[in-house]
């Protein structure tokens, strides 16, 4: 019989860093929005008009910043590792546009989420190092800054359809995982599904629980040999 068991995932530092990444990212898309088109100009006014509402927008840019390289480096060792399985992965693209196909066993991560990570954190770096050299756009090159504004807007549009792809699969695409990020935990049977490899590597783990030894059924009485008579 499967029990119950959960395992710790994140601790509370990495949540907290998760969250902080998340809310700044969306903060950045509502005032993003006033400066990539002037149709959404109106959300500006929701932070007080156009120098404030850039102001904050820098400010958050900061912390998403820091906060997602901090976050990066908590899990660059599985993030950056790539091995056969994680090929596997790609051929069948996780199973994803197919459920007949069997996925290789992933580790603490799974490839799409390595290539996430990786895309999330030199993205953040490219939107960092654009969006600083346009802080003030009249201390360059009118034409850097230009180019700079094209890929920071560029890099934002990516960005954002990621994040989307990336909360679909994590809520409704693959149930159980928004649990991790929320209270630390996953069960010992969504682990053992996504993430096998990391699940083995857990203390106190045993793969007994989930797959037990088969018992030798017992002879019944009836189906004793008959004891041959005396001669």
């Amino acid at each position: 019989m499967l029990f119950r068991r959960y395992y710790e995932r994140y601790n509370t530092a990495e949540r907290v860093c998760h969250w902080l990444v998340a809310v700044s990212f969306f903060l950045l898309v509502i005032t993003g929005l006033g400066l990539f088109d002037k149709a959404f100009l109106r959300y500006f006014d929701v932070l007080g008009g156009g120098s404030k509402a850039l102001a904050f927008h820098k400010a958050i840019g900061v912390i998403f910043l820091v906060s997602s390289v901090i976050l990066f480096l908590k899990h660059w060792r599985e993030t950056t590792h790539f091995d056969a399985d994680d090929a596997g992965w790609l051929k069948c693209m996780g199973g994803y546009l197919s459920k007949d196909r069997d996925t290789p066993p992933m580790g603490k991560f799974n490839t799409g989420q390595k290539i996430f990570g990786n895309f999330v954190f030199f993205g953040t770096l490219g939107l960092g190092i654009t969006g600083l050299i346009a802080w003030d756009p009249l201390l360059l090159n009118r034409e850097i800054v230009r180019w700079c504004m094209f890929f920071h807007s560029l890099l934002f549009v990516m960005m954002t359809v990621f994040v989307v792809i990336h909360i679909y699969l994590g809520t409704m695409g693959n149930p159980g995982t928004m649990e991790g990020i929320l209270y630390g935990q996953v069960s010992e049977v969504w682990a053992m599904k996504h993430a096998p490899k990391w699940l083995a590597e857990q203390e106190g783990y045993r793969k007994e629980w989930l797959h037990p030894p088969k018992r030798e059924p017992r002879a019944h009485p009836d189906s004793e040999s008959e004891v041959s008579p005396a001669a």
